[in-house]
């Protein structure tokens, strides 16, 4: 997917979140417009002009890692509210469907995006929020064939909710990977978050071997790329993953993601702010 009208302010106030976050210094938002509009073009990815964005942030910053404490606070409110969506897939007449729901509200847990928390709102609505695009069936057809998934995992937060919808996924006699990233960019999840809401406990986990937002295919490590290879389904989790992974064209992908910005949204052909269950290649 290439950049749309609204990609460039995006990142834009994706810089000046940052600096928000660990910065007094008002002169680096100049250097922020600086680079963007020296990298800025109609062919870009969003997601992976976003990537080189977050590493020049970390750079003139010195700060590694500037979601870590919001990403800390996310597991835990996941945590928190994890009971309630499981006893809402207990509840519900078919828990597949509902775990798939309920991992679609809570892609909405993007501190990147909404700068809050709106995760325990989505919840309440999640089992009745049908998705614009829904390919619910189609996606429990291919996990019914058995065999190996790989779940790219998204944000820190929503990956606690993600675990719900891994353990019905496990309960179709799939064998599921979790990927995350292999360093911190944005508020996505690394291995620290997998620790802290436990999904180690869950299945494998193992990492993309970077700080790509998404999936780069053509600079991932082998190792990543095997796991992508060997995988009989994949499962990807949030918009960047469909912004560097929308033409690719080999292991059926199920998309899960809420379409949260009017480029993606008019990329899928959906209204703003709709779940979207989309599978590909399959």
């Amino acid at each position: 997917m290439r950049v749309g009208e609204a990609c460039y302010s995006c990142l834009l106030d994706q810089g000046r979140r940052v600096l928000e976050l660990c910065s007094s210094d008002g002169r680096l938002m100049r250097r922020v417009e600086e680079f963007l509009a020296e990298r800025y073009s109609p062919d870009a990815v969003p997601a992976l002009l976003g990537t080189e964005l977050h590493r020049f942030l970390r750079e003139i910053t010195g700060n590694p890692d500037p979601f870590r404490e919001v990403k800390r606070e996310a597991n835990r409110t996941a945590l928190r509210i994890l009971p309630h969506a499981r006893r809402l897939v207990a509840a519900s007449g078919d828990r597949f469907t509902a775990a798939v729901r309920v991992s679609l509200a809570g892609n909405l847990m993007d501190f990147a995006v909404y700068g809050s928390n709106t995760c325990e709102e989505a919840l309440a609505r999640a089992l009745e929020d049908e998705p614009a695009i829904d390919h619910t069936p189609r996606f429990r057809r291919l996990v019914e064939r058995g065999g190996r998934l790989l779940y790219l995992l998204d944000n820190a937060g929503e990956i606690a909710l993600d675990g719900l919808l891994i353990e019905e996924l496990q309960r179709t006699g799939v064998r599921v990977t979790a990927a995350v990233k292999g360093a911190p960019v944005l508020n996505d999840a690394t291995l620290e978050d997998a620790r802290q809401v436990g999904l180690e406990r869950l299945c494998r986990v193992v990492t993309t071997g970077g700080d790509v937002v998404g999936v780069d295919l053509e600079r991932a490590p082998a190792e990543f790329l095997e796991e992508m290879e060997r995988a009989d389904v994949i499962v990807a989790k949030g918009q960047g993953h469909f912004e560097t992974l929308d033409t690719y064209t080999g292991t059926p992908v199920v998309f899960l993601l809420r379409a949260k910005c009017p480029s993606v949204a008019g990329t899928l052909g959906v209204p703003r702010g709709s779940g979207v269950v989309l599978v590909k290649n399959a």
